[in-house]
């Protein structure tokens, strides 16, 4: 007795579940209420539409293809004219900028040729549980034009968040408005589940 009828059904069936699996692939970026702001499902961070005077520029973005997430803020304002970078990384991330040596090299070209750390401290946000945070501020040579650039990097025992800031003048009021940006993100919702998924 010859049986080879079910086995080109399997064989069908198993092409076609392969073919379209691709397609249940989750997507890391969602809108999120009526506001402008977009949520990271993974991590529940939310991006949200304006951050103090800061105006998100486009929606968030993928990072490298993977689930990692961010988006860019500017301000064009006569007293602070700056641009920040706000990315969140899973803390198994294989994203350059997912560890803080990665983070600290690209503040360090965007600081601009002859840029060392001007300085390096922690950077406390009460919000989350367990984050930790540092700051570190580059100055550039003297010789050349140069703006303020601020890294701010934080960890959890799940997430990595780099801001990268940097403002046209350098100076006491840069660097508080920079500080204040990063303050005014919305920390509360680093590690939350937003229900989306």
């Amino acid at each position: 007795m010859n049986r080879i009828g079910p086995k080109p059904a399997l064989l069908a069936l198993l092409i076609a579940s392969t073919l379209t699996g691709a397609v249940g692939v989750a997507d890391p970026l969602h809108k999120y209420g009526d506001d402008g702001a977009w949520c990271h499902v993974d991590s529940g961070w939310v991006f949200p539409k304006d951050v103090g005077s800061f105006a998100r520029v486009l929606q968030p973005y993928n990072i490298d293809g993977n689930n990692d997430a961010g988006a860019e803020y500017e301000q064009e304002s006569a007293t602070l004219q700056g641009a920040v970078e706000v990315d969140v990384y899973a803390a198994d991330s294989a994203a350059t900028d997912a560890n803080i040596d990665g983070a600290r090299a690209t503040a360090a070209l965007t600081a601009g040729e002859g840029a060392i750390v001007e300085s390096e401290q922690p950077f406390p946000i009460d919000a989350v549980k367990g984050l930790k945070g540092v700051k570190v501020m580059y100055a550039t040579d003297t010789k050349a034009a140069g703006g303020q650039t601020n890294l701010y990097y934080f960890t959890t025992d799940r997430w990595r968040v780099k801001v990268l800031a940097h403002a046209k003048q350098a100076g006491t009021q840069s660097d508080q408005a920079l500080d204040a940006f990063v303050r005014a993100l919305p920390w509360n919702t680093l590690g939350t589940n937003p229900g989306i998924h």
